[in-house]
């Protein structure tokens, strides 16, 4: 079920004044457009965000999947590096040089988060292995079964149009015009197709990202795969929640086959057994086992 809050409201002045919206619409579309976020720092796009959107509603919704995908290219990694779930959890950017930090969608440099889908292919298509890579694939699923993960949705238009994954958001309809347009603009910066050394044009998503997150809350984002042309459905957790709540229960490695419009994925090894550890799901030691000739026939294809 659906409910909605109101960004920039807090217990102790659950009603602040928010007057004329169309002039505060205005005025962020002014500042905005104004942005060089080639040079501006998320925190700079934030602090605008937070100021101009006070009040702003948003529909967020309580979830409870099973079976979320991620998947890593793995190509050079050592065998001694995939011996645990660890391989294929969120990456600790404590623990990984500096040099290999970036901005994405919805985290800064060096910020833990956990990007996966409910479908194998979106992740397979937000990953874009090239021909010949070794990919890791792990599934992940709640530790308890009356766990909720509630969630904030980015890019509503675009998610409405996959009435089956979100049935929810159907008859879904914005409180003012002013959330209307506010909606429309932070839908057109999840849904951009960013191209490498462009990974400036993160910031904005990234901002309002953190905007909603910043509510304890709320613990994972739901927003389009551009990837997938919009299709698919890309889930963003809040890492502690993650490490909390979540293990890895099945984990495979497959070779990339990449040739005109199509990914091929050849079966190489499979997590026989996972040793769960109660302490840290992340350190739940895999049983690795090799596919066997015939198995390694029933390779899987999407076209890209």
């Amino acid at each position: 079920m659906l409910i909605t809050d109101k960004i920039g409201y807090s217990n102790l002045n659950p009603y602040p004044s928010v007057t004329n919206n169309n002039l505060m619409t205005r005025k962020l579309k002014d500042k905005l457009a104004n942005l060089d976020f080639r040079h501006s720092s998320v925190e700079e796009i934030e602090k605008i965000f937070s100021k101009e959107i006070l009040g702003h509603t948003r529909p967020t919704i309580n979830i409870s999947p099973d079976g979320l995908f991620r998947a890593r290219i793995i190509t050079n990694t050592k065998e001694d590096d995939l011996q645990t779930t660890k391989s294929i959890w969120y990456p600790n950017f404590s623990e990984i040089d500096q040099k290999y930090h970036q901005l994405n969608r919805c985290s800064d440099i060096g910020q833990n988060f956990f990007y996966s889908s409910n479908y194998l292919e979106a992740v397979i298509k937000e990953l874009n292995p090239k021909n010949g890579d070794l990919i890791i694939i792990g599934i992940f699923h709640k530790k308890f079964p009356e766990t909720k993960i509630r969630s904030q949705y980015a890019g509503i238009e675009a998610l409405k149009t996959n009435p089956k994954e979100n049935s929810e958001l159907k008859g879904y309809k914005y409180i003012s015009e002013n959330d209307k347009i506010i909606e429309e603009y932070v839908s057109s910066k999840f849904q951009d197709k960013v191209a490498e050394g462009e990974e400036y044009k993160y910031k904005p998503s990234i901002a309002f990202s953190n905007i909603l997150l910043k509510n304890e809350c709320i613990d994972c984002l739901i927003y389009p795969s551009v990837a997938s042309d919009l299709k698919s459905v890309n889930y963003g957790i809040k890492a502690n929640f993650v490490d909390k709540f979540l293990y890895c229960q099945s984990t495979y490695i497959y070779t990339i086959k990449k040739s005109g419009n199509e990914f091929e994925l050849i079966p190489n090894k499979y997590g026989k057994r996972i040793v769960f550890d109660k302490k840290d799901a992340k350190n739940s030691i895999i049983e690795w086992k090799e596919n066997k000739a015939s198995e390694k026939q029933q390779t899987i294809k999407y076209c890209l």
